[in-house]
């Protein structure tokens, strides 16, 4: 039974090695061991601020990024819309500028017809005139064969004619 209760020695020589122990302990070690443990809590710290600062730089950006996109779409659609009334303003304008072609085309044509129906008046006219002239003639000519006096009473006409053009 000698080990399990201690003898007065055994107490006095363990208690001085522990103090021993702690008194080195506390004198080059405990500071140490403190001093890590504070940069390492400030360390943690900082890293807990930082990513708290990030985390507001991140919510920022996402509503930057949200803002950014609504503009581009209300921007994108102001822009479409320019493009399609651009697009109204040229299809009348060029619809307006048919428009005043065919009139002037029809204008034209008009005049172009108007000047080949009188060509054609006039060919016919004298064409017309030229046949009855020749129907005329050879009536005359047949009428006129029979008598002579008809015969010198157009040619003092005719003579009349000449003299006085």
């Amino acid at each position: 039974m000698t080990l399990i209760t201690p003898d007065f020695g055994i107490i006095f020589w363990q208690t001085t090695t522990f103090l021993v122990v702690l008194l080195l302990l506390s004198k080059f070690a405990w500071k140490p061991i403190l001093e890590i443990v504070q940069a390492r809590e400030h360390a943690v710290a900082g890293a807990i601020d930082k990513i708290s600062a990030a985390q507001i730089l991140i919510k920022q950006i996402e509503d930057d990024r949200a803002r950014l996109i609504g503009e581009a779409h209300i921007e994108r659609e102001r822009i479409i819309g320019e493009v399609l009334t651009t697009q109204r303003e040229i299809i009348a304008q060029a619809h307006q500028e048919g428009l005043a072609i065919k009139e002037q085309l029809l204008t034209q044509a008009r005049v172009e017809i108007t000047r080949e129906e009188a060509r054609a008046l006039e060919t016919a006219r004298a064409n017309i005139g030229s046949l009855v002239i020749q129907v005329a003639e050879k009536l005359l000519v047949k009428e006129l064969s029979q008598d002579a006096s008809q015969w010198e009473l157009i040619e003092q006409r005719m003579a009349s004619d000449h003299a006085s053009a």
